[in-house]
Order: structure tokens, then sequence, then C-alpha cells
């Protein structure tokens, strides 16, 4: 039984068939948006919560990680967690925005060069499309070893303006984002862009317009797992919010060049073509 409306649980399987040791690991309020990632060593997630009944107002990051499949849960200092998570304050807590009166949207994590955390996020100034919620700003939060270092970056056009960050083994950060207005203004997403940080997302560098002059709003950009440099995001289009239309996949490589699928294939392989931009 849920103890909240959108709690979160956890469960372990062998064979991605027969599932054990499900528990439940948060129920605040009226429940949770969850991200999550792994390596070798420990499962990591962040958390927001939603304060009303509202799916679309969510508030204040929380982290949690496991090293032992789910038996315990920790923060990042390595305080053993009580779980469920119950209490808006409590030690997952990584940063009140509650308090500050902003939401929330959570949009990728990964691990570092030296296998701390990195959260990125979008905080927005409310729920509502449009300048009325603005400022959104594009946000990392990434453990030191003894801290969470929030940093606030480049301002987007929607709350569910959503991309990915790869972490490359040069230290160089790459965002790809739709932080530009698209053709479906004051609506889920926008033009692509490529965005690089050499200081661990201190300063961001534009790099790339990766699509523009588009017929319908670009979002949800996603990474590969173990992204090959020429299959290093993938996402769609459409006028989300403005009425029905045909969708299509794009994806790009690490320089950001942009190569979309036919709309209709006619056999078991075709080619890609240019995407403009």
């Amino acid at each position: 039984k849920n103890p909240a409306a959108r709690s979160l649980w956890f469960a372990r399987s062998r064979d991605g068939v027969h599932w054990e040791g499900w528990h439940n690991r948060a129920a605040v309020a009226n429940g949770h948006y969850e991200i999550s990632a792994a390596d070798a060593n420990r499962g990591i997630t962040a958390l927001n919560f939603h304060p009303s009944l509202s799916p679309f107002i969510r508030t204040n990051l929380y982290y949690m990680e496991t090293h032992d499949l789910g038996e315990t849960w920790r923060t990042a200092d390595g305080r053993l967690l009580d779980l469920p998570l119950s209490e808006e304050h409590n030690p997952a807590l990584v940063y009140d925005y509650h308090a500050e009166g902003l939401l929330v949207y959570l949009k990728d994590i990964l691990f570092d060069l030296d296998g701390q955390p990195v959260i990125l996020f979008l905080t927005s100034a409310g729920n509502a499309r449009g300048p009325g919620s603005v400022p959104r700003r594009w946000t990392t939060a990434r453990w030191t070893g003894q801290e969470w270092l929030i940093r606030p970056a480049m301002g987007s056009g929607d709350n569910y303006d959503t991309g990915s960050l790869h972490i490359e083994e040069d230290g160089v950060w790459r965002l790809i984002a739709p932080t530009d207005d698209g053709p479906q203004p004051d609506n889920t997403g926008g033009e692509m862009v490529m965005w690089t940080s050499e200081d661990q997302g201190g300063t961001w560098t534009r790099a790339r317009e990766m699509t523009r002059g588009s017929v319908r709003n670009h979002t949800y950009a996603r990474r590969p797992v173990n992204a090959h440099p020429e299959f290093y995001a993938l996402w769609a289009d459409g006028r989300g919010g403005v009425e029905p239309s045909v969708s299509r996949i794009y994806f790009c490589d690490r320089d950001g060049n942009v190569r979309v699928l036919p709309e209709k294939m006619e056999s078991d392989f075709a080619e890609p073509s240019v995407a403009p931009g």
C-alpha cells in the first residue's frame, strides 16, 4: 500500500522477471518524482516532492545512495537514512527550494570523474506556462566530497524543457537541451542547444545551436548509456500543448551534428537524413 500518492519503492532482481526486497523509500506529503543512476559500486538517486495534490507542483531537492543493492540508503556524507522518508525536512534534503517559493524539475543524474554525484535540474518560479513562471534556471548540484555545490546556469522557456548532461574524460561538461525558444513559444521544448563547461558548471559556453527554424518544438534529449561519440543524445519533436502533431525522432553526435530518422520505413534499415541547423 502506498503511504503517499506517489511513493517511491525499491526492488531488485537477478533476471528482470522475479523481483524481491520491495520496500518504500520516500513518502513525503503527496509523493515524489525521481531520477537515478548506478555504477559498479552504488546506486544514486535524486528526488523532489509534491506539497499538494497537483502533479505539476514539485519542489525541494533530495539525494540518497545505496552501496548494498538497496538494503540500506545513506546521504552523500554517509549518514544512514531512516526510511521511508516521511517529513519534508529530513537528512536527505540537499536544498530547501520550498522555502524560497521555487519549484524543482529533475532532468539528469550521473557521476563525475571522481565518482561523485552530479544532479541536473531546472528551478522555476511557478507551474504556469510562459513568462508567469520566470525565472526558470537550469542548475547543477555536485557533491564535492564534503558539501553540495549548487550552481545556477542558463535560463529556459518551460518547466518541462528536458535535456541531458555528459561528463567527459577530459573534464568537460556537455549539456544538450532545448534552451532556446522554438516555434511554439510558452510550450514545452524549443530549439536544441549544446552548452559546455570547463569548470564543473561554474560557467557555460554556448557551443552550438543544434537546431534552428524548426516547425515543431524539440525536447526531452536523453543520454544513451555508455554513449558512443556518434550517438550522444536522442529526442523527439512535437507541438505539445498546442495541438496534436506528427513527431519525428532525432539524434546527434558529440559535435552537435543532428540527424533525423525517416517518418516511414519500408524495410528493417533506413538512412537518417541531416536535420536543419
